[in-house]
């Protein structure tokens, strides 16, 4: 059987960094944050003390940790920049002593990358007209980036100095891999990474320069650089001495004015994506080895606690994994590249590998799991791995939204193309639009007894990131992102999906599929 392509309607890319910025920044904030507490109290020895290797295992996993967390950050830090503009609020500031602070407070991170950082000040600096809130995360950037790019010869020299009487002039100066001259004019733009960057396998969302820019121009003051590949590079920050001449705060600058990208900028658009979900997965993979090294005790025995900190950081990098999972699915939706590739098969064992995982969940939440099958069933044109992604996306929605002692229960039937158009009158989410395979259709159904959906929130069931409002209130996870990628996966298999519901009264989800 031939692949099938998406070809439906989707949003433009800037629609598309939208949404990842939005769902990157806000729904992988509490996952990694309960992370960082489990990581904390094993590594303060708050739970007794690690082994030497167990020790280094959990380190590495609070530096990947570490790395989630100014990535989560710059996101939502660009997303405020895109939806409200900068919003500051300046005050005479102590540019001398914010660098030296911040050179201080990195000096284990400096000399963890052979660096040495040299400080040239004059003996007196006066106080720059800004927001030290905004400003202080701008220079720790800088700086960081080249310590990580210094990796040949790690010299890197800060200096301040005054521009006439309009600005203080902080200049951080590195001998590291430059940027290549064809890449400059995009230095400031959103996401970028300069092609030597990437090849060090250098971690980072290209976000830095992006918001320093907006940042400080809002600020009043200016950000230039000078570069060459191979030969380092120099950013100067020039900040306001004074607050400007109308008085009061700098206006606050307006929010991203999008341009419809084309041609090869829209191709480099659509790169973001993957960029970005890469540099969110490579440490959680990393994360997860480590973990599954603790968990299974072979680096030496643990304690109750222990393990169950452990166990409590290992689900918590699973989660973050499908998070991230459903943004790459999403990332190839828009790109063109999510395709499916049919074989004619039997659905019975998918149905039952999808059940039993998720009967050790059903046990823990005291719910009845059942599958009910017939004795044969003819096979349908699908592919394993797309449909069982589906199909678990739906039980997983279940089990979330089912309470304590309820039920669900998974059947597969045989119809014809007619009794499913049929559908179409009785069901209003019933829009089947394949009904005319003359071998007729599998349906997979899944009922249960959980909170249901109201009326008013069914028509957005398939839409991206729709969650409902009982949802929120439950703090349930998710992404808002299954039944969309589900919906694009079953009709791609000439299929379609719908369901029926009532608040407080359970939901039903059909899949049809079609016999060969």
């Amino acid at each position: 059987m031939p692949k099938q392509k998406i070809g439906q309607s989707l949003p433009a890319t800037s629609d598309i960094k939208s949404d990842f910025i939005t769902i990157a920044s806000h729904q992988l904030r509490t996952p990694i944050a309960g992370i960082r507490w489990s990581l904390d109290t094993l590594l303060d020895g708050k739970a007794d003390k690690l082994s030497t290797k167990q020790y280094e295992l959990v380190t590495a996993a609070y530096a990947s940790n570490n790395f989630l967390v100014k990535a989560v950050n710059d996101l939502l830090r660009a997303a405020r920049l895109e939806e409200r503009g900068v919003s500051l609020t300046p005050r005479p500031t102590d540019l001398k002593a914010l660098v030296t602070d911040v050179i201080k407070r990195n000096r284990t991170f400096i000399a963890a990358n052979n660096c040495a950082v040299t400080l040239q000040l004059p003996p007196r600096v006066p106080k720059a007209y800004v927001d030290p809130l905004h400003v202080k995360p701008i220079i720790e950037g800088i700086i960081d980036n080249a310590i990580k790019y210094s990796r040949g010869d790690g010299r890197i020299k800060v200096s301040l100095r005054t521009a006439g009487n309009r600005y203080l002039v902080i200049a951080i100066s590195d001998r590291g891999i430059g940027i290549p001259a064809d890449q400059q004019r995009s230095v400031f733009s959103r996401f970028f990474r300069g092609r030597n960057a990437m090849k060090t396998q250098t971690e980072g969302l290209g976000l830095d320069l992006y918001i320093a820019k907006r940042v400080i121009e809002a600020s009043g003051g200016k950000i230039t650089f000078r570069s060459a590949e191979r030969n380092g590079s120099t950013f100067y920050l020039s900040l306001p001495l004074q607050k400007p001449v109308a008085g009061g705060s700098p206006p606050a600058a307006p929010p991203v004015a999008r341009a419809v990208a084309t041609g090869d900028a829209l191709k480099q658009e659509q790169e973001f994506v993957n960029i970005t979900v890469h540099e969110l997965k490579a440490p959680l993979g990393a994360t997860k080895w480590s973990l599954e090294m603790l968990k299974n005790q072979t680096v030496g025995p643990l304690n109750r606690q222990q393990f169950e900190l452990i166990d409590h950081v290992y689900r918590g990098n699973e989660r973050l994994l499908m998070l991230v999972k459903d943004l790459l699915d999403l990332a190839k939706l828009h790109s063109g590249r999510f395709d499916v590739s049919p074989k004619p098969i039997s659905i019975e064992p998918i149905i039952r590998d999808v059940v039993t995982s998720f009967q050790p969940e059903a046990a823990k939440k005291e719910i009845t799991l059942t599958v009910s099958l017939p004795a044969s069933l003819p096979r349908v044109g699908i592919d394993s791995i797309r449909i069982a992604q589906a199909i678990t996306n739906i039980v997983s929605n279940a089990m979330k939204y089912t309470p304590a002692r309820g039920t669900i229960t998974v059947t597969v039937e045989r119809r014809t193309g007619r009794a499913l158009a049929a559908q179409n009158r009785r069901i209003p989410t019933a829009a089947l639009a394949h009904t005319k395979n003359q071998h007729g259709y599998l349906v997979v159904s899944v009922t249960d007894t959980g909170i249901g959906i109201s009326k008013a929130e069914q028509q957005k069931l398939f839409t991206r990131f729709f969650r409902g409002k009982g949802v929120l209130k439950s703090n349930t996870e998710g992404t808002g992102l299954g039944l969309y990628i589900t919906k694009t996966i079953v009709e791609l298999h000439g299929g379609d999906i719908w369901f029926t519901s009532r608040p407080g009264g359970g939901s039903a989800f059909f899949v049809s599929l079609p016999v060969v």
